[in-house]
């Protein structure tokens, strides 16, 4: 099936919770609580995404990834003086590898700089060993280590920054 990029709807609230609470199980297991990281992580993150669709508080964007019916990945970022902060870029484990990502960010950035920004930051847990290589692939500046508050849990993350938001679209086109 063809992989079809799009803006989120209200109607993708429960697909995007159930991926986003699927792959933070395994990703951030060691940063949230055994407790919380079972059903309350899934209700915590119904809660974010009807109000990221639903009753946007800041102006910003939601993309998904879709094969079928099969919610692939999302994106998500918030403009905020400018600057499109994305905070979620996020692909199913089986799908890695296939350039979901590159779209998801590449079509987010273009919808951000239609709405205004100029430049771009994208949030990401300090841990990965990939970050490094994929800031330079994509031409973006990595930052120090920062404790940031995710669902009220102290998560430790990097982000990589991008002056002019046109260079991370060209680097997504690549």
């Amino acid at each position: 099936m063809p992989l079809e990029l799009r803006t989120a709807r209200v109607g993708d609230v429960a697909r995007i919770s159930q991926l986003h609470a699927d792959l933070w199980r395994v990703s951030h297991a060691g940063i949230f609580d055994a407790d919380f990281i079972e059903d309350p992580l899934e209700a915590a993150l119904i809660l974010h995404w009807q109000e990221q669709l639903r009753g946007r508080k800041r102006p910003g964007q939601v993309v998904v990834a879709v094969t079928g019916h099969q919610l692939e990945g999302f994106a998500h970022a918030a403009l905020v003086s400018g600057i499109a902060q994305i905070d979620h870029l996020e692909v199913r484990e089986k799908m890695r590898g296939r350039g979901i990502g590159r779209s998801l960010l590449g079509l987010l950035a273009q919808r951000m700089r239609q709405d205004g920004a100029r430049a771009a930051t994208l949030a990401v847990p300090a841990g990965r060993e990939g970050l490094p290589r994929f800031a330079k692939r994509f031409g973006g500046i990595l930052g120090p280590v920062v404790q940031r508050e995710r669902l009220g849990h102290a998560m430790p993350e990097r982000s990589i920054a991008w002056a002019d938001i046109t260079r991370l679209i060209a680097a997504c086109a690549n």
